[in-house]
């Protein structure tokens, strides 16, 4: 029995790196089309778009890292997913470009697809690293994630 409990943890933990790697991959390449195609990004807060690439960039980096050196990979990518959270929504609650009403910015961001998209990646990712990081530290200390027994009632 103990023998499939440590091949069901093994197989758990490459399907989390699989799922967390692709998911990095994908929030990389949607970053670099976002930058590669919001000219108005690059007009108005170009600063902005050079954040966003260094975003993409992380994450491209960390989909790889998390084959070699899986505990650095999920911490960093839980720490550059929250800061990322952190900047999208920022910039969708308080920037205001030049010449711009803040509502409207809100309602540009909002409405563009890419970045409801990117900004949910985001939140999967934290999610994904985040049960990643709770499973390799119950493995670590012996504690198993089974189903609940069901309790008998006391009526």
């Amino acid at each position: 029995m103990r023998a499939t409990e440590k091949g069901s943890e093994e197989h758990a933990g490459k399907t989390m790196k699989t799922v967390l790697s692709l998911t990095l991959l994908v929030s990389g390449l949607i970053g670099v089309w976002i930058a590669a195609n919001d000219g108005w990004l690059w007009a108005v807060a170009p600063s902005h778009a050079y954040g966003l690439l260094a975003f993409a960039a992380l994450d491209v980096t960390l989909a790889f890292v998390v084959i070699v050196v899986p505990r650095l990979a999920y911490e960093g990518a839980l720490l550059v997913s929250m800061a990322q959270v952190v900047a999208m929504a920022g910039d969708a609650l308080t920037f205001t470009p030049t010449g711009t009403l803040q509502a409207a910015f809100r309602a540009y961001l909002l409405g563009d697809t890419a970045f409801v998209a990117l900004l949910g990646i985001q939140f999967a990712v934290a999610g994904i690293t985040a049960t990643a990081i709770a499973l390799t530290h119950g493995v670590k200390h012996g504690v198993h994630f089974e189903q609940a027994k069901h309790l008998k009632s006391l009526r």
